[in-house]
């Protein structure tokens, strides 16, 4: 066999498995980014407010979530929050989400994930929303991304309930580069419940009759009622993909890479039918 011939067919061996580990090696990388979601040197926040509270069985709890760009244009946001809860039904519920109207209104912004769902011995909130705009969405304060009510159906079995952001699957998209910006969430709301009030009976009130005869009058007292919401719950995929294109960070497969890699295994079958 030619020297010539089998040298050729050396490099395309080489090229060829020089592009499959190339393959492997990006593919890895778009799977790190999705498990890499905040991150420790990240210059955004988010966060829940109010952060402490008490509240009655049957009361709402109002929260609210805000998100900093720290002056950056931003291409998107993304939270999970959870809480947990024990037995068939969450003992605190998800009664709305609601998200700001004021950045809907500008046009700029679409929000399709805001979704509430049970996995596990958690709730799940998902809100992601996309910034459509050719130069993005940038502010150096808190901006009110949603509100969040919760109702209180009954004591839960861990008192209090702390609402956590999942920093795993909460990030801010930067618009330059479309890479997360957002730093690990610290901020958490804790939340007390406590039992219903029960007005105390009072005491027989003792009466003299024109006889002379004492009688023994009760004064009736309200009774209290719990009154048990129905948890609802939504399964969704959170998912957003802005009109420009631009895409949210998520885990994935990239099928260039898997044609790379493809293309790569002919070469070296190639190579091989060739020296042979």
């Amino acid at each position: 066999m030619p020297v010539k011939k089998i040298a050729v067919a050396l490099v395309i061996i080489l090229v060829a498995v020089g592009g499959f580990a190339a393959g492997l090696i990006l593919l890895r990388e778009r799977q790190d980014l999705r498990e890499k979601a905040s991150t420790p040197t990240g210059t955004t926040e988010v966060s829940i407010s109010p952060e402490t509270g008490s509240y009655e069985i049957g009361e709402s709890i109002e929260t609210t979530i805000y998100f900093n760009p720290a002056g950056i244009a931003i291409s998107g946001v993304a939270v999970r929050l959870m809480y947990p809860f024990s037995g068939g039904t969450p003992e605190v519920s998800v009664e709305n989400i609601e998200i700001n109207s004021t950045l809907l209104a500008t046009g700029d912004w679409t929000c399709p994930t805001q979704d509430s769902t049970q996995q596990g011995e958690s709730v799940i909130i998902d809100i992601a929303c996309a910034n459509t705009s050719a130069s993005g969405f940038s502010a150096s304060e808190n901006t009110l991304l949603a509100n969040v009510n919760l109702k209180v159906n009954r004591p839960p079995a861990v008192n209090p309930i702390t609402l956590r952001f999942d920093a795993a699957s909460s990030v801010i998209t930067r618009k330059t580069d479309n890479q997360d910006i957002l730093l690990i969430p610290s901020s958490t709301g804790v939340y007390t419940i406590g039992e219903a009030e029960v007005t105390p009976t009072s005491p027989p009130e003792a009466t003299l009759t024109p006889t002379g005869t004492l009688v023994a009058t009760r004064t009736p007292t309200p009774t209290s009622r719990l009154t048990v919401t129905p948890t609802s719950t939504i399964s969704a995929t959170p998912t957003v993909t802005s009109k420009g294109g631009e895409e949210l960070p998520d885990a994935g497969i990239s099928y260039p890479t898997i044609m790379g890699i493809v293309i790569g295994i002919l070469m070296i079958g190639g190579a091989l039918i060739l020296i042979l």
